[in-house]
């Protein structure tokens, strides 16, 4: 069986929780930068996918609304495709930080002025 917990702990910048504490969705968390990219239960993995959605789906797997793929943990994909997955979401939840970030710090636009201009 894949180890996703290594996988996960092994990208950078990544704190493991706990979702849902002592619910029947209790799940463990994998986050970097403020954002969780791997939930893993009981009964299967959470991830977030972009350019692998198309090879998620033709591999049987469900890919729901933003992205989010469910494996489950009896029929996780081979080794080396889990991997690049948990990679990809890492990635994912990295630039979706600091494209939020950049938001956050840019200064408003200045208004355009309105009319014919005079020269």
């Amino acid at each position: 069986m894949t180890d996703l917990h290594a996988i996960a702990l092994g990208l950078p910048n990544v704190e493991q929780g706990i979702a849902c504490a002592g619910t029947a969705l209790e799940s463990r968390t994998y986050r970097t930068a403020d954002k969780a990219f791997l939930f893993v239960s009981k009964k299967d993995a959470r991830l977030k996918l972009g350019a692998s959605i198309s090879e998620a789906r033709q591999q049987g797997f469900q890919v729901g609304a933003g992205g989010w793929a469910m494996l489950p943990l009896g029929a996780l994909p081979a080794a080396g495709v889990a991997r690049r997955w948990i990679r990809e979401s890492h990635a994912l939840a990295q630039g979706s930080s600091v494209v939020q970030k950049r938001a956050r710090s840019k200064p408003a636009a200045k208004p355009k002025p309105r009319g014919k201009a005079r020269g």
